[in-house]
């Protein structure tokens, strides 16, 4: 008898891991800010939704190559190849919205490649290091704890 393995399409725990990952992203944003004024915080804010869609995608790869991974070139059925180019996306889109802030110098914000690229792995490994994170996740985030 063969017993097949089915997957929830998860919401909860991106956005948990979401939370997380973009007041990460806020703190980066304020210690890399290269001008005066408080836009940094606007800016942080919408930084959270890139974060969150990239973060569903993450959680749900297995789901999605579940559903058409047959039909994708041999490549691309790789989890750690989608989570990667994940990575990249997001990395590259919160470097580009960093530098369109007005700043000092006309310069913008410029957040550091560093900060960036950490940003875009942590989108890539939070499927990994939500098992860790879970515990101590509240109920209502799809964590364990009440």
């Amino acid at each position: 008898m063969v017993v097949t393995e089915t997957q929830a399409l998860l919401i909860l725990p991106p956005i948990a891991m979401g939370i997380i990952i973009g007041t990460y992203e806020l703190f980066l944003i304020h210690r890399d800010e290269n001008y005066s004024g408080s836009h940094w915080f606007g800016h942080g804010l919408h930084t959270f939704i890139p974060i969150i869609i990239g973060l569903l995608i993450s959680f749900n790869v297995p789901l999605f190559l579940g559903m058409f991974g047959d039909s994708l070139p041999l490549w691309l059925q790789n989890e750690v190849y989608i989570r990667l180019a994940i990575a990249l996306i997001i990395a590259i889109k919160v470097r580009a919205v960093s530098a369109v802030v007005p700043g000092a110098a006309g310069r913008g914000m410029k957040e550091g490649w560093i900060h960036t690229l950490v940003i875009g792995t942590a989108v890539a490994i939070a499927p990994y290091a939500w098992p860790f994170i879970q515990p101590f996740a509240p109920s209502w985030l799809g964590g364990n704890t009440e």
